[in-house]
């Protein structure tokens, strides 16, 4: 399947411009590459921080956010961990571990 291709223009920075060209000739490709792949690059990472947000404040869960990110679950663990965002709980979870947890404490 072929991906329709359209041409948009913006304004950057000359040094950005320049960065752009360096990694071009570094990698051998054309200009219009190395901007695909840093726009690539930086909507994933975007999906990412909001998936992470919405986790943060409970809006949704782990699934959900790997799903909105584009990850999988194991995936999203991961980042998770990396970011040092807790694993959410909701109320009456938490609630079911700290039976279990006193439960324990007097076996």
């Amino acid at each position: 399947m072929v991906k329709e291709m359209v041409t948009v223009s913006a304004r950057i920075r000359r040094s950005q411009m320049e960065e752009i060209e360096r990694l071009a000739t570094q990698k051998g490709v054309d200009r219009s590459a190395v901007i695909r792949e840093l726009l690539a690059t930086a909507i994933h990472n975007q999906k990412i921080e909001e998936a992470l947000n919405q986790v943060r404040t409970l809006k949704i869960t782990v699934w959900k956010a790997a799903e909105k990110a584009g990850v999988t679950y194991r995936e999203m663990l991961v980042i998770l961990k990396a970011q040092n965002v807790p694993f959410p709980l909701s109320s009456g979870e938490l609630r079911r571990e700290i039976e279990d947890i006193l439960k324990a404490g007097h076996q």
